[in-house]
């Protein structure tokens, strides 16, 4: 797991370095987009690309991990933060606050 880890930050660091070298690109040039295909542009869309692919590797080991102990039984959307069921609860509590005082 920490090699799919390592993996998935060294990805990551080459795409924001990527990413990084384009915008210095783009400043030195002025903004203006110069002839041909800009080789700081090709290698950004690769490392996307390969950062891409790495999460995605990442998300079938998740997956195999979920499933080889069970977990993929669970439906998805028992992840709810504590704050997302306060609030749904609150706002039951606070509608029926409402109801019961706009009848007195």
């Amino acid at each position: 797991m920490d090699a799919i880890v390592d993996s998935m930050e060294k990805a990551y660091q080459e795409f924001v370095t990527a990413a990084a070298i384009v915008l210095e690109t783009s400043e030195a040039n002025g903004g203006k987009q110069v002839d041909g295909v800009d080789p700081s542009l090709e290698s950004f869309i690769r490392h996307l690309q390969l950062f891409k692919d790495t999460c995605d590797e990442a998300q079938e080991f998740v997956e195999y991990l979920k499933n080889s102990l069970g977990c993929g039984k669970f439906p998805s959307n028992l992840s709810n933060s504590p704050e997302q069921v306060s609030d749904n609860d609150h706002s039951n509590s606070t509608s029926k606050t409402d109801a019961s005082t706009s009848k007195t």
